[in-house]
């Protein structure tokens, strides 16, 4: 992006960012849990500073242990020399069934770009993991934030920003590997951040949506509960023999 592009993206920015302020955050709770084959979603919240609610959507259960988001407004768009920033938190808590641990939780999430004359856009996240340890059962808090990986298809390098004019889509990955840090827990608070930017030169439009937000978590036995299997399938052979 050309220094006044980006000049011109912080300036606008910064002006979107004073006007709304912090303390106009508005919040979206949706009600009941969200069953799925291992677990439950629960707690599930929306979070705005810059854009009505909802923004994410009612959530609904998918194939496995997938919540799915529909998204019915997440855009960010800007003409003429002017900026947008659209910023949507999210808060969620995962509840592994009895006799189950958390391995992972994967967020995907997809969207359009389109840039007509000048002008640049990003999409941007990150994610802040509380986990109750099952061995001390204390609530721990990941030391760093889990960033989103934001590729647009069009973009030279595969990087946000990308500048225009310029048209495509995009993909946003996140991924929470408990099983690798050594963490055993069944249950999880999850919090994310997504941040989607606009910034139009003179006479340009920018516009970047997110369209798809799904959020997969994947479990398996805990030891202890392995091991007992061990035992009754042993038993089970014993009898057979």
């Amino acid at each position: 992006m050309p220094v006044s592009g980006l000049r011109q993206l912080a300036l606008g920015l910064a002006g979107v960012l004073g006007a709304v302020g912090i303390s106009q955050a508005a919040s979206l709770a949706h009600p009941g849990q969200l069953l799925v084959q291992d677990g439950v979603y629960d707690n599930i919240v929306e979070t705005s500073i810059t854009d009505p609610l909802p923004m994410y959507g009612t959530p609904f259960a998918s194939t496995g242990n997938a919540m799915v988001f529909p998204l019915p407004s997440f855009t960010a768009t800007a003409t003429s020399n002017a900026s947008d920033l659209t910023s949507g938190a999210l808060e969620f808590t995962f509840d592994a069934d009895p006799g189950m641990i958390i391995n992972t939780l994967s967020i995907f999430e997809s969207g359009t770009f389109s840039i007509v004359g000048g002008g640049s856009v990003s999409a941007s996240g990150a994610l802040t993991v509380r986990y109750l340890d099952d061995l001390t059962q204390q609530l721990v808090t990941l030391a760093d934030p889990i960033q989103f990986v934001a590729i647009p298809d069009a973009a030279p390098g595969g990087t946000f920003p990308i500048d225009g004019p310029a048209a495509g889509t995009w993909l946003g990955t996140a991924l929470i590997d408990l099983e690798t840090m050594g963490i055993q827990t069944s249950h999880v608070i999850v919090a994310m951040d997504n941040n989607l930017v606009a910034s139009a030169l003179a006479g340009g439009t920018a516009t970047i949506s997110k369209d798809s937000l799904t959020i997969n978590t994947t479990l398996t036995p805990e030891p202890a509960s392995i091991a007992l299997m061990g035992i009754g399938l042993a038993l089970i052979a014993r009898r057979g023999s």
